[in-house]
This record gives C-alpha cells, sequence and structure tokens, in this order.
C-alpha cells in the first residue's frame, strides 16, 4: 500500500516536471534575426534619408505579442585585472514596439505577415567604421497562446554585415539590390 503510494507521487512529478519542460522548450516564442543589416533609401513617404533596417522572423507556429526591439553600439574595454567591459551607447529607433506578429505558416508560400522591419537613420556604417564598435540588436517578445516571453540577441561585430539594397519580403534572410 506504501509502495504504492510513493510509486504513484513519484509517476506524478516526473510527469509534472516533464509538462513543464514541454511547455518551456515548446511554447516559447521563437524569432530569427536576419544577420545583416540592410542600407537603403526610407521606406516612409516624404522622407528622402538613407536608413538602415533590422528584420526579425518569427517561426513559432503560435502569434507573438508585446515585441519590442533594441539597438545598441557597444565598445568592449579591457579593465583592472583583466576584466573587459562592455559599454553600451543606444541606437535610436524609428519603431521599437509592435503589438503583435502573426505566426509562421510554413505551407503557404506567399507569406510575410509573421515578418517585421525596424528602422534607424542613424549611419551605422560609420559608426562600424571603427574595428571597436558593435552593433547589438535584441529582440522581446511574450508567446500569444501561454504568454511565456523569450529574448533574442544578434551581435553585429563586422562592417560587412551592413548590406545595401532591402530585405526579400517573406520568410527570406536575404537581401535584394535596389
Amino acid at each position: 500500500m506504501i509502495s504504492e503510494f510513493i510509486f504513484n507521487i513519484t509517476c506524478n512529478i516526473i510527469a509534472s516536471f516533464i509538462f513543464i519542460f514541454t511547455l518551456l522548450i515548446f511554447f516559447k516564442p521563437k524569432f530569427d534575426i536576419v544577420h545583416f543589416i540592410a542600407k537603403n533609401d526610407s521606406p516612409f513617404d516624404n522622407v528622402t534619408d538613407i536608413c538602415y533596417s533590422f528584420k526579425i522572423i518569427n517561426k513559432s507556429f503560435f502569434g507573438a505579442y508585446d515585441i519590442e526591439a533594441r539597438s545598441n553600439y557597444y565598445y568592449i574595454r579591457q579593465g583592472e585585472n583583466g576584466i573587459i567591459n562592455k559599454v553600451f551607447s543606444k541606437i535610436e529607433l524609428k519603431t521599437n514596439k509592435v503589438n503583435f506578429i502573426f505566426g509562421f505558416k510554413p505551407l503557404k508560400k506567399n507569406y510575410g505577415d509573421n515578418c517585421v522591419q525596424f528602422f534607424t537613420y542613424e549611419d551605422l556604417s560609420a559608426k562600424m567604421e571603427s574595428s571597436s564598435t558593435y552593433i547589438q540588436f535584441q529582440i522581446t517578445a511574450r508567446h500569444s497562446l501561454t504568454g511565456l516571453n523569450n529574448i533574442f540577441t544578434y551581435n553585429f561585430v563586422n562592417k560587412s554585415k551592413i548590406v545595401e539594397g532591402k530585405f526579400k519580403e517573406g520568410n527570406f534572410k536575404e537581401i535584394i539590390k535596389c
């Protein structure tokens, strides 16, 4: 009787752990940050400035909400006792928040509702002339079904990641010349 009770408790604990880890692994937002920065003319009316754009793709089957983008320059400085410090400086984005992005639909070829671009008018090319200046782009998103959030970060450490052109529409990670 007691051994059966202990066996049932153990099975319930194992099942609970499996459920929690399944929830945490499969029901968090999944985003890809495209590993290029597109340099092109502004897509906004009455603006003739050059802009730089970052692209994200929602790879979750569910939508995501409360998407917030942050972009920073950072410099690496050697501190005392060999400790490395990162010093951050904010890059001003035209829009840094999006309320909702639809989920990924792998069977639809002409689908791009799960992709978003973020723009800035700061001259990123000029700032990255220095070999010690890098760009960090970060996304925070919340899963629409579970409410779990996730943070995605990509560091652009080479100026060759800035490419002239615009992002191809849809679930593509390439830049086309314009």
